[in-house]
């Protein structure tokens, strides 16, 4: 999934020292941790990058246990087929989770291309599945969800 729009509401605040902060919302911690336990593989693939330091995005993954990080990552189609390939599951039964243009390659070659409600329109258009939830405010817990309920479902 992407992060800035997805796990974030996109907004992030400057600390007159530089230090940058984000907003993460705990229900998408929960849901991370969910699918950890159910066995499902999670890559953050974000555009992001930082200069000086850990950069947010690996410090949440690192407190998240997300092994599989893509930072200042511009192919994001790339980086999922990467993903995929790491984790041994064929796109076809890979999801992604984007909310902006940069995320399209990605959720074309997704099995589950999946939007917050408040992406970009064209992410909106394309995407298989949108969210109730915005960006930032339970997306990733409500896919989650969705996955969890799909797969006990099937059993």
């Amino acid at each position: 999934m992407d992060v800035d729009g997805v796990l974030t509401d996109g907004t992030f605040f400057w600390g007159a020292d530089g230090s940058e902060f984000k907003r993460f919302c705990f229900s998408d911690v929960t849901a991370l941790g969910l699918a950890r336990r159910a066995g499902l593989p999670v890559a953050l693939i974000s555009g992001e990058s930082s200069e000086s330091g850990m950069s947010l995005v690996q410090r949440y993954a690192d407190k998240l246990r997300v092994d599989h990080v893509y930072k200042g990552c511009h192919d994001k189609a790339t980086a999922l087929r990467e993903f995929a390939a790491a984790t041994g599951r064929p796109l076809e039964v890979t999801c992604y989770i984007g909310d902006d243009v940069i995320d399209l390659p990605a959720m074309s070659i997704a099995g589950l291309s999946v939007a917050p409600s408040d992406a970009h329109p064209a992410v909106l258009a394309a995407a298989a599945h949108v969210t109730q939830a915005g960006g930032g405010h339970g997306v990733v817990r409500e896919v989650v969800d969705l996955i969890l309920g799909a797969s006990t479902a099937a059993r």
